[in-house]
């Protein structure tokens, strides 16, 4: 079982993937792991738990990037007021046939990593970045979202009889259902630890909505809307002052947006419509996140007013899904690179992914740990 003491100091999601790294050092050495997990008792499910009343009106917490200061609005700027949406420039298009490896040994990361893979089913794994002790935490299901302040892991469920997005303590298996929908996917919580975005595809059109987790009421999520009409996206996240970052469109620029709790105001980020997968540096001023602009799965970032567009990787290879150390100081990631780093690579539908680690400006790119895993899949007997 894990302690998870390490995780009382540090909060770390990433959405697509969804990792969770529980702290970070800075000792050169390189923990081994081992793909083979053990077990964790089995979650029972139990009902939904009752939540802090939060009004729509609250929903961003009274926090700054440190989780203290002044409190943010979320009153809707009229047209006039607000900010004019950049014009981001990406980078440049050539991927280059492959980047230099790293010399030496990954920083040591300490504390817990979750992560899924997919074998005919997904599960969520934990790998203890000391020890290099793998742990299987959860059957049939992905896309883990951690909340320190809450205490509670969500995941998306793919049981065939308790479908929707399910959380538990940290340190417990008292299973909630929070919500119900098959479609419901990809939740991430707010620094309050009560709750949490996500997208659902349930609608007739559907089109995939953000919602928002409140915890309240009958129906404990609600639609975010912008003059009267869904927000169409994907992929949400947080920001540390409770802004949203989503893959979507406005009219029909589509690109990565940034948009208050109630849907007010929003401001694009990049440009580019298959950039997806947000994951916000602890101090809320930059978002990493994976982009297909060049034709291979790289690595991006952006400042959060939209300038400052980089690329982190850059090679012909696939690389995706970003989270930062708690510190900012590095960013892991996923990588089809082998471990000889051939000057091309063809994918196939049984590619294999590791995790990755570089520093945050995107040098040192070194392997995290040497098993190698898939990511994706069409899980048995769901229709």
């Amino acid at each position: 079982m894990i302690t998870w003491r390490a995780l009382a100091r540090y909060s770390l999601i990433l959405l697509a993937l969804s990792l969770l790294l529980a702290a970070c050092g800075a000792e050169p050495a390189t923990p081994e792991a081992t793909i083979t997990a053990t077990d964790t008792p089995p979650p029972v499910g139990t009902v939904r738990p009752t939540f802090t009343a939060t009004a729509m009106a609250q929903a961003t917490p009274e926090s700054t990037a440190t989780g203290e200061g002044s409190q943010a609005s979320t009153t809707a700027t009229p047209a006039a007021e607000r900010t004019t949406r950049p014009s981001p420039t990406p980078p440049d298009l050539t991927p280059t046939p492959a980047a230099t490896r790293a010399l030496g040994p990954a920083p040591r990361l300490r504390g817990v990593l979750m992560f899924p893979t997919f074998e005919g089913t997904y599960q969520i794994l934990s790998l203890d970045l000391e020890t290099g002790q793998v742990n299987r935490e959860v059957e049939e299901g992905s896309q883990p979202a951690v909340s320190l302040a809450g205490g509670r892991l969500a995941w998306r469920s793919w049981k065939q009889d308790e479908r929707g997005l399910l959380s538990r303590p940290l340190d417990g298996t008292d299973v909630w259902q929070m919500v119900p929908f098959n479609e419901a996917a990809r939740p991430d919580w707010a620094l309050d630890g009560e709750r949490f975005v996500f997208h659902s595809r349930q609608e007739a059109d559907r089109e995939s909505r953000i919602y928002l987790f409140t915890g309240t009421g009958d129906e404990p999520f609600v639609e975010i809307q912008r003059h009267g009409s869904p927000v169409i996206g994907r992929s949400p996240a947080f920001l540390p002052d409770g802004r949203i970052v989503y893959q979507g469109c406005v009219e029909n620029d589509c690109g990565l947006y940034i948009m208050d709790a109630d849907g007010s105001n929003p401001q694009q980020i990049s440009n580019h419509a298959d950039d997806t997968a947000p994951a916000v540096s602890p101090d809320g001023t930059q978002i990493a996140y994976m982009s297909l602009l060049s034709g291979y799965w790289q690595v991006n970032v952006v400042n959060v007013d939209g300038t400052g567009q980089r690329r982190l990787t850059d090679d012909w290879y696939w690389n995706g899904l970003p989270v930062w150390s708690p510190d900012g100081e590095h960013i892991i990631f996923v990588s089809t690179r082998d471990q000889n780093w051939p000057d091309n690579f063809q994918l196939s539908e049984n590619r294999l992914f590791r995790l990755w680690v570089m520093d945050a400006d995107g040098q040192s790119q070194r392997p995290l740990s040497e098993f190698s895993f898939r990511l994706d899949g069409v899980p048995e007997g769901i229709p």
